[in-house]
């Protein structure tokens, strides 16, 4: 069916793409009309990952012009041809990845590495990429994900929250585990929120004060000031000597993994959750992985399930991510907005279109 809200929508929508390393330019695009499976949004919020930080700030190569943004919430405006599932124009939901549902991956329910999971991202003439940082945006319907009447600056935070949730499940995580995570940036805790869904006991080590008092208010079980003390030592102390079922490296850095690799027990796993810039080799003895039967995983975004229930505990107010949101900025400032994410210590900074 064909939903036509549509006829409210301007003939061009605002945005934002990064043009170079500090560079920044607000563009007219073309409104798009959704094909076949796709339903148009309005954009209300976007929250801005690391993605988006690394290739403003350089750390990370890119092409340019690049419209990032892939945490985002708005509203269905309209759909094209072809949907016949229960969401319907109006809603409010947050946007995730798509998939085939007839190849490997989707029968074998690993939706992550179907071909089509990224299908959500832009090619305007203007820039590509996710295509957050915009007023409007087509997206594949089977990518929509409900939030109610939450706000938009925490339901587009379903995204980096179904991360976590992907990782929790991938590493096995059970009631009673002893877990834990390396760093308390955004992501950190993100998966201290996880985890603790998955009532483990959850030990976060970092070197930032700050970082480790949020940690501790958000529900931290232990923190371990990495400044002050051998976190090795100290995990192994809390677990008689055994070590951690899981270990998450929540900081793409050579250091974290050392020390991850070292805190966990036999039959234990170390996730590998962050990327690195520059990128470190881990380096991994296979007789230690064959000896103790050790797991070492990466994480990368999430699938279908992991999402629907990230949207799921937002729309329920099961969990509290405000404590992660630190500040909004309107899409005509996005230069603002990114040049405060990039600063040391930042947690989520939300673009509002």
């Amino acid at each position: 069916m064909t939903m036509t809200a549509e006829t409210k929508v301007k003939s061009s929508f605002r945005a934002g793409t990064i043009t170079g390393v500090g560079a920044v330019e607000l563009v007219d695009i073309p409104t798009p009309t959704p094909g076949y499976g796709e339903a148009l949004v309005r954009i209300e919020a976007t929250a801005i990952c690391t993605w988006e930080q690394r290739t403003y700030s350089g750390a990370q190569d890119n092409k340019f012009p690049f419209i990032g943004g892939h945490e985002v919430a708005g509203t269905i405006v309209s759909f094209g041809p072809g949907y016949r599932g229960q969401l319907s124009v109006g809603d409010r939901v947050a946007l995730g990845g798509a998939s085939c549902g007839s190849c490997h991956w989707c029968y074998t329910g690993r939706d992550r590495v179907c071909a089509e999971h990224y299908r959500g991202s832009v090619e305007y003439d203007e820039g590509w990429g996710p295509g957050g940082f915009a007023e409007f945006k087509v997206h594949p319907a089977d990518g929509l994900f409900p939030i109610g009447d939450v706000p938009a600056e925490i339901g587009c935070l379903a995204e980096p929250l179904s991360c976590a949730l992907h990782a929790a499940r991938l590493s096995g995580a059970k009631v009673g585990n002893d877990v834990v995570i390396l760093g308390a940036g955004t992501m950190g805790l993100m998966n201290l929120i996880a985890m603790k869904k998955h009532g483990a006991r959850v030990i976060v080590s970092e070197i930032d004060a700050d970082r480790l008092a949020k940690a501790q208010a958000m529900g931290a079980d232990v923190i371990i000031d990495a400044s002050k003390q051998d976190p090795i030592a100290r995990v192994m102390e809390l677990t008689d000597g055994r070590g951690a079922d899981i270990v998450i490296a929540a900081i793409g850095h050579r250091v974290a993994n050392e020390q991850g690799m070292k805190m966990i027990a036999p039959r234990g796993t170390f996730v590998v959750f962050a990327s690195a810039h520059p990128e470190t080799p881990i380096e991994v003895g296979p007789n230690a992985l064959h000896n103790d039967e050790k797991r070492v995983i990466g994480v990368v975004s999430s699938e279908k399930e992991d999402f629907y229930t990230a949207a799921k505990l937002i729309r329920q107010g099961q969990v509290d991510l405000t404590p992660l949101v630190q500040n909004r900025y309107p899409l005509s400032d996005l230069s603002g907005a990114l040049d405060e994410a990039i600063l040391p210590g930042t947690y989520r900074i939300i673009v509002e279109a």
